[in-house]
């Protein structure tokens, strides 16, 4: 049986997913269109992500014991099902690939003059096969435990130049046109879409009162730092955006603030190592989850060999080149693929759980009899009893059932039944 996520735990997952991808290169491939107004193309992506989170989280909550799997295969058939899982394999597997080669970037700009990417590859691929075969109960666990060092890190990121910020870089605005701010949100897609991850939680989500705000505190919070950093990296660099393609490195850079040590940003750097980490591990898990479902595998041991295995075949061919994956994931084609992945996918996740009648698929007698489970007792002396235990809602049926019964049996003998 899969363990359950809380609220705050799916929370923390969504959180991790929105600030994927959007601190390192894409600022800069932002500014390659937008210049210095990058966080108007960053806000309608961050608008649109939770619009369409929205309508998953009412999906996960109108429907809590529904997977994203059983809600294709009812209402679509297995075969159109496994057409859209392969798809939103592709978009988290390519995802993976970019974050791997931004941590080597991270490493070898940040930390090192310069370190073997074998060295690299090898230790990292073992983390993220360890993460691969867990649940995401362990990683929204894990999360819970890190989330107030993430919390401050980000912070940090944003408030520590806050001296050197200057708003008259802000101005003016769309000196360039505004159409470069629709090409910036247009080539730079691939940042959005983190409410994918929460097709992969349908089902898996313990369904309180307050879950669902929980879920979006979460996101909201996500986005305004999001959103704050950009408005930062656009203050500081302005219309040279695009000659810092480590920006969360590069803006802690412009600061005034020194130690004993040299400059305050160690913290940060080890904080965002561990960030990237669980983003790698958080979209590989989700790949290994489709793998897993698409081939019905009764473990996930063999979804991770194929996934390490593609990844080595995508090492090798990019062999660690972040120009050559940029070129992949800001090219026409895929694009068009990506936003209309993020556009109609949930959009028709909506449509199709409008047909779902009920929260719960017990609606029969019939169905009871199905759905009770059984268990074996083995008292002291070694004897097994079987027992049969029942929701509350079957029980309620059941009662139902016998009433009626009863009161058919009082009316055959002549006498008057009390619901008359």
């Amino acid at each position: 049986m899969t363990r359950k996520v809380s609220g705050m735990q799916c929370g923390l997952i969504l959180f991790i997913s929105a600030i994927s991808l959007k601190f390192l290169v894409f600022p800069s491939l932002f500014s390659k269109y937008a210049f210095r107004d990058v966080y108007f193309s960053i806000l309608m992506g961050i608008i649109l992500d939770f619009i369409f989170s929205l309508i998953v989280v009412k999906i996960i909550i109108k429907h809590p014991h529904l997977t994203f799997k059983q809600l294709l295969t009812k209402t679509m058939g297995k075969t159109v099902a496994t057409i859209i899982m392969f798809l939103l394999f592709a978009y988290f597997f390519i995802k993976g690939v970019v974050i791997i080669k931004e941590t080597h970037n991270y490493f070898n700009e940040t930390l090192f003059e310069h370190i073997n990417w074998l060295m690299f590859i090898i230790p990292l691929f073992v983390l993220m096969a360890y993460l691969m075969i867990k649940d995401f109960r362990a990683i929204g666990r894990s999360l819970q435990f890190f989330c107030v060092l993430i919390f401050f890190a980000l912070l940090f990121t944003i408030l520590m130049p806050i001296s050197e910020i200057d708003f008259s870089n802000l101005l003016p605005i769309f000196e360039n046109g505004v159409g470069g701010v629709f090409k910036a949100f247009f080539y730079s897609a691939f940042a959005f879409g983190d409410y994918f991850v929460l097709f992969l939680l349908m089902g898996k989500v313990d369904v309180k009162p307050n879950t669902s705000k929980t879920i979006i505190s979460y996101l909201i919070v996500a986005d305004i730092i999001v959103f704050a950093f950009y408005v930062a990296f656009a203050c500081i660099f302005g219309n040279l955006g695009l000659n810092h393609s480590q920006a969360i490195s590069e803006l802690l850079m412009y600061t005034s603030t020194r130690t004993s040590t040299g400059t305050l940003n160690w913290f940060n750097i080890m904080i965002w190592l561990l960030i990237l980490f669980f983003e790698i591990g958080l979209v590989l898990s989700c790949s290994s989850q489709l793998v897993t479902e698409m081939f019905n595998f009764k473990t996930r041991y063999y979804s991770m060999m194929i996934i390490i295995v593609l990844l080595i075949g995508a090492v090798l061919y990019l062999y660690l080149s972040l120009i050559k994956a940029i070129n992949i994931i800001t090219s026409f084609p895929f694009v068009v693929y990506v936003i209309a992945l993020q556009v109609l996918l949930p959009i028709i996740c909506w449509l199709l759980s409008k047909t779902i009648k009920s929260k719960s698929y017990i609606n029969t007698i019939k169905d009871i009899v199905k759905a009770n489970v059984k268990y074996q007792l083995t008292n002291i002396l070694g004897t097994v009893t079987n027992k049969k235990f029942y929701t509350q809602k079957q029980t309620n049926l059941l009662t139902h059932k016998n009433k009626k019964q009863n009161c058919n049996n009082k009316k055959r003998q002549g006498a008057k039944c009390l619901t008359d």
